[in-house]
């Protein structure tokens, strides 16, 4: 049983009901990152280094080292204690996971290794413990992405989920959905909702039609792989629509999308991709 659970069940058993604020819970999050990051000045390569500071518009502070050579002193832990915008310091996060990290530091072209996979282990344990509006999904070792929590159960199964098998070019374009979601952009949004579905259906039909071509193929393949007849023109259907949706408001930046139609495709996306890459196996 970890601490986070021995707490709820806890707090079940003498009746204690949690009355932190949202901004508490934050700063609460706010510290366990700080502790994960302990350090991580020492553990960044020196080239990422320059171009995070160069991203912040920062000054290099230098300091001389063991071997003679400056590096910088802090700056990437002192950017991270003076953050307090909730929505940046996640950014913060993000963009610290994509650089180089290892336990002494090191140039880009040695070998990986675990000290990353250490960091984004104990945040994804930071972030189970906080009452924080945030969820965390690694694609790989150079891009983690932080998006807000929606329903924990759809997040896991029809926004975590189709990342593990979406193939590179589908998965970053939703990964960008994502991301331009979060910053409240729908329109681009949902035009690399788009585009996931249209590569996504050119590597499971091994293929390399447009979406309305491939959208067309939808139901018959469905029917010869002994699908329920209705349930195979429904999905046509639903493919069929938003692909003409999408080309109505996305495809030529040209619609009106609220934030909650946004979140309602990403999801519908997100069933239609589980739904086809069980259905049909290559």
């Amino acid at each position: 049983m970890d601490l986070k659970e021995r707490e709820v069940q806890f707090n079940k058993r003498w009746d204690i009901i949690i009355t932190d604020s949202y901004e508490e819970a934050f700063l609460k999050f706010k510290t366990r990152i700080l502790n994960v990051f302990k350090d991580i000045d020492s553990q960044v390569s020196a080239k990422s280094k320059r171009e995070f500071c160069q991203y912040y518009a920062i000054p290099e502070k230098v300091r001389p080292s063991k071997n003679a050579k400056p590096r910088s002193s802090g700056i990437i832990e002192s950017r991270l204690r003076l953050q307090n915008n909730e929505k940046e310091f996640y950014r913060l996060i993000e963009i610290i996971l994509s650089l180089d990290i290892s336990a002494n530091g090191y140039s880009s072209n040695q070998p990986y290794d675990n000290t990353k996979k250490n960091i984004i282990s104990d945040i994804e344990k930071a972030i189970k413990l906080s009452e924080v509006n945030v969820v965390m999904s690694v694609i790989s070792k150079n891009n983690v992405i932080l998006y807000p929590k929606g329903e924990e159960l759809l997040d896991d199964e029809l926004v975590n989920l189709p990342l593990s098998f979406l193939s590179p070019e589908s998965a970053q374009h939703f990964v960008d959905a994502l991301k331009f979601y979060e910053s409240k952009n729908s329109i681009k949004s949902a035009e690399s909702l788009r585009r996931t579905i249209e590569e996504f259906l050119k590597n499971k039909l091994e293929n390399t039609k447009a979406l309305k071509e491939n959208t067309k193929s939808i139901e018959p393949i469905l029917k010869g792989k002994g699908t329920n007849s209705q349930v195979a023109k429904i999905t046509g259907q639903i493919f069929n629509y938003l692909d003409t949706y999408f080309n109505d408001n996305s495809k030529h930046n040209d619609g009106i999308i609220s934030e909650e139609e946004n979140e309602f495709l990403i999801y519908q996306v997100g069933v239609l991709l589980r739904y086809i890459n069980n259905a049909i196996k290559n």
